[in-house]
Order: structure tokens, then C-alpha cells, then sequence
């Protein structure tokens, strides 16, 4: 008996596959799934990056207090000593931690005795430290801040200097780390867990885009605070400590600080080597009195 195969019941012609209407279908499902994963995926990676940066602050406080351990004192927030050009020196408090966040070629790089503008500190202010990077700062990774002829690579995070104005006093001592600074954790009469030691600062434009006292950017570097060569008297000691002077994040902040890359807190390691995320709604008197280490005022438990 023969058998035939019967013929398709479909059209002469038409084979199995989309229609240009269900491709464009599909195509339009898969937009809308990549429209609601993508927020998900980029919350995830700043979470990720938030905590690398939390983790480098907690090394950074390691590094505080196995320097206090070595020296008997922290580290000073930059070192002064007069000259014809303004400061002689400049080096700042994480020029001095680098052996303990093991960064030690980077210091053996430095001659302390020199000025940090001197030329044969040239490769070491130059050298990014991932260390002392946030990983969210998309300009400091790669950026530099230009005084005259030199260079500093920058840096994301500054040391507390507290209230009241950074510019007016540079070796006022309310906070932890000023100009010349010799600070015990002894002397941190407000108690280590109450007083803040290094903060957040993203480098370019202000916050919001204004000017302040013909500043434009923030100014942030890992290696020293500079002279200015056009005003020698100013040690531009924002560079690498910060003031309470406006609550994290504040849209009227400047270069003196604190700044970060995430949105809606900045994170602080505090004296204790503990780091927490601080909104920039918290109360300006509460931030301030974070800021000094020996103002007798009265925190509540976090």
C-alpha cells in the first residue's frame, strides 16, 4: 500500500518564524525588563562600592591607631615650618600612614625633609593611592589638582579638623588633626565613638555649580596641603583635612567640607576605628559637636 505525506494546511509560502508585529513585540518586552533590572543592577554596584569604601575607611582607621601605637600620637594633619615661599613642607596626615596601609615604596619616596613641591617628591604627589580612592569618585581615580607648574594626584577622604573656620586658625585644636597637630586618642576627652576622624570629599565642581569666594571646585588630595603660590600666608589646609562647617553633602558646602559620592549620606570612620554613614539631614549642632574632641557636649547612643 502507498502511503503520501499530507500537504500543509498553511498557506503556499509561509514558513514557521516571527512576524515583524511579534518581534517588535518581543523587543519592546525585553526594553521594559532591561528598564526595570537596570536601576536594580546600578543600586546593587553602589552598594558594592559602599562598602569597598567603607572597608577602606576602616583600613584607614587600622592605620590611625597602629601609627598612635607606634608614635604616641596620630599622625599630624600636615606639617608646617615657615619659608620664603609660604609652607616649607606641606606632607600630609596620609603621607605618613602609607607603611601602615601598605603603601611603604610610596613613602620611601618622600623625602619628609623637603618641601612636597620639591622636585624629587614629584613621583610620589603624583601616584594615586587606591587606598585612599571611593570607588563611587569617578574624577579622583584618575585626576589631579594643578597649583602653578605642579601636581597632586587626589585623594577622597580628609582628616577632622572641626569648628570653627579652617581658614581663620590653622592650628586650632578643637577638632582631631590641624596644622602641626600632635593629638593623643588619650585627649579625645569626648570619647573615641563620639568624635570624628576622617570624612568623605569628591573632587570637581561644587554641589551646586556656584561660586564661593572665587572657588569653583573642591580641592582634594591624599599627599599634602600646598601653598599657594600666589598668597603664600595660605596653606590651602582644606586640601586634606575638612571643617564641620555645613552639615555632609550640603548644597552650600566648599572646599573645607565634607562632600561625598553617595547619595544622601557620607560615610565617616570615627575615632574609635568604627565607620558609619551620616545623612546630610542630620542636625548641624549634633554634626558639629562630632567635630570637637574635647567640647564636653552630649551625644545619644547611635
Amino acid at each position: 500500500m502507498v502511503t503520501t505525506t499530507p500537504r500543509s494546511t498553511r498557506p503556499h509560502g509561509n514558513t514557521d518564524g516571527f512576524t515583524l508585529v511579534e518581534l517588535l513585540v518581543v523587543i519592546a518586552i525585553i526594553g521594559l525588563l532591561v528598564g526595570l533590572l537596570l536601576p536594580a543592577v546600578q543600586a546593587a554596584r553602589e552598594s558594592a562600592r559602599k562598602s569597598q569604601c567603607k572597608n577602606q575607611l576602616k583600613q584607614i582607621g587600622l592605620a590611625m591607631h597602629n601609627y598612635e601605637s607606634s608614635f604616641k600620637r596620630l599622625p599630624t594633619g600636615y606639617a608646617y615650618t615657615p619659608g620664603p615661599e609660604g609652607n616649607a613642607l606641606g606632607h600630609g596626615w596620609a603621607s605618613f600612614l602609607l607603611p601602615f596601609i601598605e603603601e611603604q615604596p610610596i613613602h620611601d619616596q618622600i623625602d619628609f625633609k623637603l618641601p612636597v613641591f620639591h622636585a624629587d617628591n614629584q613621583i610620589a604627589r603624583e601616584t594615586h593611592v587606591t587606598t585612599l580612592l571611593c570607588p563611587t569618585d569617578t574624577v579622583s581615580p584618575t585626576g589631579y589638582i594643578e597649583m602653578g607648574p605642579d601636581r597632586w594626584a587626589m585623594g577622597c577622604y580628609v582628616a577632622n579638623f572641626g569648628p570653627p573656620d579652617l581658614d581663620a586658625d590653622q592650628e586650632q585644636r578643637d577638632g582631631v588633626f590641624s596644622r602641626n597637630s600632635e593629638t593623643k586618642l588619650s585627649q579625645i576627652i569626648d570619647g573615641l565613638s563620639k568624635t570624628l576622624m576622617v570624612g568623605e570629599r569628591v573632587n570637581g565642581p561644587f554641589r551646586a555649580g556656584i561660586e564661593l569666594n572665587n572657588h569653583f571646585e573642591y580641592e582634594t588630595t591624599w599627599a599634602a596641603s600646598v601653598r599657594d603660590i600666589d598668597d603664600p600666608t595660605d596653606d590651602h589646609g582644606h586640601m586634606t583635612l575638612f571643617q564641620t562647617g555645613h552639615t555632609p553633602n550640603d548644597g552650600l558646602s566648599d572646599d573645607r567640607d565634607v562632600s561625598a559620592s553617595h547619595e544622601g549620606v557620607a560615610q565617616f570612620l570615627r575615632c574609635d576605628g568604627s565607620v558609619y554613614a551620616i545623612s546630610e539631614d542630620i542636625e548641624f549642632e549634633v554634626y558639629n559637636a562630632m567635630g570637637t574632641r574635647d567640647g564636653g557636649e552630649t551625644l545619644a547612643d547611635d
